[in-house]
């Protein structure tokens, strides 16, 4: 099975989300790019209805859309509802509570946890300079919503942390606001800062490529036209990795070209910074030349399913050898690996994006892997099927 891509791909779903709450402090900030992911779709119609008055939103699955619009809302005066999948608050979500007492906000959870109820006169503090807690040791996008959100406060707002999962992704929306003229000094915000109005231009989605990449090096070609060597995104790790994995491609500015390889060395690597790029690159491990140990990934069970423990299951019921870790996975290369079975392998995503694209990476390389919720990829690369040559 093959597949030969041409064409550029949609903006980064994190830097849309990113942008997004951002522009709708500061309309004069002017988006350039759009995204088809379902995630950004949702922040969109949810600010939308913001906008418009409204009181009840609903944010279906994503992580970044709940925790960065719920601080959004809480900045306005009013009740407001927000719904989403029980899935979506399921995973750690009471620090939102946590930051917006805080502010003097009230917030909860309904009883069945299906809505998130917010009682808001705006952030407020006592002193000329609050200081706000924030725990960091789920998800830096607790953190990053804090800042998004501290657009035009009245009062200084000095951020306290200790340890930040994934902080790769909180320094790159530092950066992004930096581009903007937004200024943050060891997590102090002055009062009354405001965005500088100018043309936001958008950042292909690394993640998506990533998978996409990927792809190619198990059974196809591709060329990327909008490919970014400068950009921030925590996923741009997985240059280091091709790399180290002995898996060529080549970058003519704004090009990036990979095709179908022979064979690739194993990986020793740490995924605290991208785990994101998880699934996909222990797929690849699976076929590379030796052993591979993955680590330092502990937020993988808080994603959108137990990130760890799915990859486990996708990769052991397809006939590889894997060690489960607490932080990640040892896994021992197969480069002919085949599945001599005939019968269908059933894989359910639950619910998780990431998990359907490194399925398909397995149904490339012609394992009989059948995802029994192949829509889950909407939530950020929606055509990623159609580029890997999978007719509807």
């Amino acid at each position: 099975m093959s597949f030969s891509f041409s064409g550029a791909l949609d903006i980064s779903k994190s830097w849309m989300n990113r942008a997004l709450i951002l522009n709708s402090y500061e309309p004069k900030l002017e988006i350039v790019g759009t995204s088809q992911a379902d995630d950004v779709k949702l922040l969109q119609q949810c600010l939308t209805d913001l906008k418009a008055g409204k009181k009840e939103f609903y944010v279906g699955l994503g992580g970044t859309t709940f925790r960065f619009f719920a601080l959004r809302v809480s900045r306005e005066i009013g009740n407001f509802i927000i719904r989403a999948e029980k899935k979506l608050f399921s995973r750690p979500q009471d620090e939102m509570i946590s930051i917006l007492e805080q502010v003097g906000v009230k917030a909860y959870f309904n009883s069945d946890k299906t809505e998130f109820h917010i009682e808001s006169k705006g952030w407020r503090a006592n002193e000329e300079c609050k200081v706000l807690k924030v725990d960091s040791k789920d998800s830096s996008q607790f953190l990053t919503s804090v800042l998004l959100n501290s657009v035009n406060l009245p009062f200084d707002l000095q951020i306290e942390t200790s340890k930040v999962t994934s902080e790769s992704y909180f320094n790159y929306t530092q950066k992004m606001m930096g581009t903007y003229g937004y200024a943050v000094d060891d997590l102090f915000v002055s009062h009354n800062q405001r965005l500088e109005p100018q043309k936001m231009i958008g950042e292909v989605d690394v993640s998506s490529f990533a998978s996409l990449a990927a792809a190619a090096v198990l059974a196809g070609k591709v060329h990327l036209t909008n490919w970014n060597k400068f950009s921030l995104q925590p996923d741009m790790e997985f240059i280091t990795f091709f790399k180290r994995m002995a898996i060529s491609f080549v970058t003519e500015e704004n090009n990036f070209y990979i095709s179908q390889q022979k064979q690739w060395s194993s990986l020793k690597a740490n995924l605290e910074h991208c785990p994101d790029l998880f699934p996909v690159i222990a797929v690849l491990c699976a076929f590379a030349e030796g052993e591979s140990h993955l680590f330092g990934a502990h937020q993988l069970v808080h994603k959108e399913s137990n990130r760890l423990e799915k990859t486990y299951e996708l990769l052991t019921r397809c006939n590889f050898s894997v060690e489960k870790l607490s932080d990640g996975l040892k896994i021992k290369g197969n480069p002919a690996a085949k599945y001599l079975h005939r019968d269908l392998i059933q894989f359910n995503p639950d619910h998780d994006h990431r998990m359907a694209f490194a399925a398909r990476l397995l149904q490339l390389k012609g394992f009989p892997v059948q995802i029994t919720d192949p829509e889950v990829i909407n939530k950020s690369y929606p055509q990623f099927y159609e580029h890997t040559g999978l007719t509807p």
